[in-house]
């Protein structure tokens, strides 16, 4: 247990039958202790707006530096502006009723293991927990301790295992309706067709699998979009067999989460990005998806890392 969870012990609130459950200073972030080397991130899902933390907009302009400069105060010769340095405070509305019952499907299927599950409860239009943390919280004090709260939990529960997986579970509005899974691997890397695995954020998986190409783990029949594709026909993913690439359609790579802490640069966690569309997140069609992308992500799980790791790794 490292010192970071032994700091937080105090704020542990809630002890239930099968896991325990801590959340961070005033609420603002939840950390579901699970039993297994897979981790739930959602950053983007809270609904908490503190009148004491102001509202993040656009940040100011040095021309001078030709930098962004992430204050509520713009300092001297520095201006507000929201072209050059626009953030984004869209909520991703039910992301975090996504990832709860992708758990219990998970448990269900695994009969008894719970992933980890880290939350940012703050509107995102008050703390980012998917940004660096200057973006994050514009130098608010409360912002940041939730922001440091928020990685604080994502690296205890990293250090619970050896290897392992961390799904960042987003929401888009893209008009092409599709499931898109983030790398860290650029639009126009993935449609130019030259890539490798070992530059993405599940680089120490691919490292392990000597004899699949990237292609096949990325983007071919042992990847994450061919397994979520194989449950249902209109579950069209990118990258996968049915979409290699995005070609012209939107695409989100994979943000700060996805490479900060996946393997891209170091460390034997990977990481994928779910970029789901509102419509798999609706309740009419929510419960439905959350069973079939939990057989995905097992299916996926099971035939990539239990491959390699055998018992090392929870459920195998």
């Amino acid at each position: 247990m490292c010192l970071f969870l032994l700091s937080i012990l105090p704020l542990l609130v809630k002890v239930t039958g099968t896991k325990d459950i801590i959340f961070g200073h005033n609420n603002f972030t939840e950390y579901q202790v699970g039993n297994m080397n897979l981790i739930l991130s959602v950053t983007h899902g809270g609904s908490m707006e503190p009148k004491d933390i102001p509202d993040r907009e656009a940040a100011c302009w040095d021309e001078e530096t030709s930098a962004c400069i992430f204050s509520h105060n713009c300092p001297p010769g520095s201006i507000q502006n929201s072209k050059k340095c626009k953030v984004s405070t869209n909520q991703d509305r039910y992301t975090i009723e996504v990832a709860q019952a992708l758990a219990e499907e998970i448990n269900n299927i695994t009969g008894g293991f719970f992933p980890h599950i880290i939350i940012n409860h703050l509107q995102r239009f008050k703390m980012d927990a998917n940004r660096e943390k200057e973006e994050a919280c514009f130098g608010i004090p409360q912002a940041e301790q939730a922001w440091e709260d928020y990685m604080g939990f994502l690296t205890t529960a990293k250090s619970q295992m050896s290897q392992g997986l961390i799904l960042d579970i987003h929401g888009q509005a893209h008009p092409e309706r599709w499931i898109e899974l983030g790398y860290t691997l650029s639009k126009t890397s993935l449609n130019s067709g030259v890539f490798s695995a070992s530059d993405s954020s599940i680089s120490y998986l691919s490292s392990q699998l000597v004899n699949v190409s990237s292609k096949t783990l990325i983007a071919g029949n042992r990847s994450l979009g061919k397994y979520i594709e194989e449950q249902k026909k209109s579950y069209v993913c990118v990258p996968s067999p049915s979409n290699p690439s995005p070609n012209n359609g939107s695409y989100y790579s994979g943000g700060y989460i996805t490479k900060t802490f996946g393997s891209r640069s170091s460390g034997t966690i990977d990481a994928i990005q779910l970029e789901l569309p509102q419509w798999v997140r609706a309740a009419e069609e929510r419960h439905r998806f959350c069973k079939a992308l939990a057989r995905a992500v097992i299916k996926f799980w099971q035939t990539n890392y239990c491959s390699q790791y055998k018992h090392k790794l929870l459920p195998c």
